[in-house]
């Protein structure tokens, strides 16, 4: 949701009770008339604009109607538009120029201090500045505890003193440390008061003159938080604190809760105190910076004016996601690289890409090569095999031949012999030899 919507959003009690009110009884006339401005008037007063800034509105819008010749009732509202923009004026944000800034929250108990000093810390913390908290309520039981836990959900650093200590020697020692430590700003939370209580009125003085003698030359703001579903008695408590301190602004809480959000014209009008914070809402990013110019504008939006804003930021946004998805992968330089950024943000140079993709081609290559070893060593293995078979084969058949021969040259041997004997001893009949007797031949004799 953009700022303009939550902040719309956030008055939206308002604007149906003081604008939705005015709307209705712009349509219930014709003609312009003093009943109008008499009813107009008492709308205004009963959203808690307040006396003198109702009749001021109303005056100024006769004499724009009386200019202008406008004649049409409905022409009406887009004047009143006009008015209340002149008395709001140009805002004024927080002065942090001169560090360490000083900020100092007063307020009555139960206005929000507390939860402003929380919430305003977090966007310091934000924009990158180095804060720290001076807890100078040690009168109010658990403040100082309380305080703590904002602080540290806001990443911030604290100084603090026991409870029922000293105000300002927490103030002092805090002004000190931020001086040591280099900070930007210097908030500090005081105890809760109210203008009879003459000694904590004195005790705000003292510590305002602490802060002249020990940063009279830094920024320096007062904030009155304000609760703006106390109306009325809100403009009350800036008129009585600005007797007491030099109020440099107005930090309106609650505003999402109220319908009594014309408060934030009256303040303006009446006392001459900017708005510089307002509260829309209970998360910690819900303490805005006041635009004048979009507070008004987001009391004359519409329901339905409102509605069709959050869902085209709602379009917006998907395409902002989807676009982002889309170029997530293109291509970017930093400091001369190449490369992109991945889904989490992260730069990604195409070198390393590269150098990853050689890596695993490598790793695939070399097990490709070793498969192929395998499968050689393997086929090596079965060609041995088969040459040993036929190997031993041949070698019992070269054994078997080798026998034949051997029996033959036996044979050969013996009929030699035979012969020798034969013709060595006439008288004796020769004997037959292998052959002979194989193929059946004759006897010589």
């Amino acid at each position: 949701m953009g700022l303009f919507s939550k902040i719309a959003s956030g008055l939206r009690k308002t604007k149906d009770f003081l604008f939705g009110g005015i709307q209705r009884i712009l349509n219930q006339f014709t003609v312009i008339d003093e009943e109008l401005f008499d009813q107009l008037e008492e709308q205004m007063i009963m959203s808690d604009i307040g006396v003198e800034t109702s009749e001021e509105i109303c005056d100024r819008l006769r004499s724009k109607i009386k200019e202008r010749g406008i004649t049409d009732p409905k022409e009406i509202m887009g004047v009143i538009h006009e008015v209340i923009s002149e008395i709001m004026g140009d805002d004024t944000g927080l002065d942090l120029s001169v560090s360490p800034a000083v900020i100092m929250v007063i307020g009555v108990n139960g206005a929000g201090k507390t939860t402003t000093i929380g919430k305003l810390c977090h966007q310091f913390r934000q924009e990158g500045k180095k804060v720290l908290v001076a807890a100078a309520d040690t009168f109010r039981a658990a403040a100082i505890d309380q305080l703590e836990v904002w602080t540290q959900r806001a990443g911030v650093d604290i100084v603090k003193h026991a409870e029922g200590s000293d105000p300002g020697a927490v103030v002092y020692d805090a002004l000190e440390a931020a001086k040591a430590r280099d900070c930007d700003v210097v908030v500090i939370d005081t105890a809760g008061r109210l203008h009879n209580k003459k000694n904590l009125m004195e005790e705000l003085k003292k510590i305002n003159r602490i802060i002249d003698s020990k940063a009279g030359d830094c920024s320096r703001e007062v904030l009155l938080v304000l609760d703006a579903t106390t109306g009325q008695n809100a403009v009350n408590q800036a008129k009585l604190f600005s007797e007491t301190a030099p109020i440099t602004g107005i930090v309106l809480t609650k505003l999402d809760g109220t319908a009594k959000g014309g408060i934030v014209i009256s303040i303006k009008d009446e006392l001459g105190i900017p708005v510089k914070l307002i509260g829309v809402g209970e998360k910690i990013d819900d303490l805005q910076p006041f635009d004048s110019n979009m507070f008004v504008d987001a009391l004359f939006t519409s329901n339905e004016q409102l509605e069709e804003l959050e869902e085209e930021e709602e379009t917006e946004e998907t395409y902002d996601e989807a676009d982002e998805a889309e170029t997530s992968n293109e291509t970017a330089e930093e400091d001369g690289v190449k490369g992109y950024y991945n889904e989490y943000g992260a730069f990604i140079p195409y070198e390393e890409e590269a150098a990853e993709a050689g890596e695993d081609e490598a790793e695939e290559d070399g097990t490709e090569a070793d498969d192929e070893a395998v499968y050689e060593e393997e086929n090596e293995e079965e060609q041995d095999d088969d040459n040993s078979g036929e190997s031993d084969e041949s070698l019992l058949t070269d054994e078997e031949e080798s026998d034949e021969d051997e029996e033959a040259a036996d044979a050969d041997e013996a009929e030699d012999e035979a012969e020798e004997d034969s013709e060595a001893e006439p008288g004796k009949k020769k004997k037959r030899g292998f052959f002979s007797r194989l193929f059946g031949g004759k006897d010589d004799d």
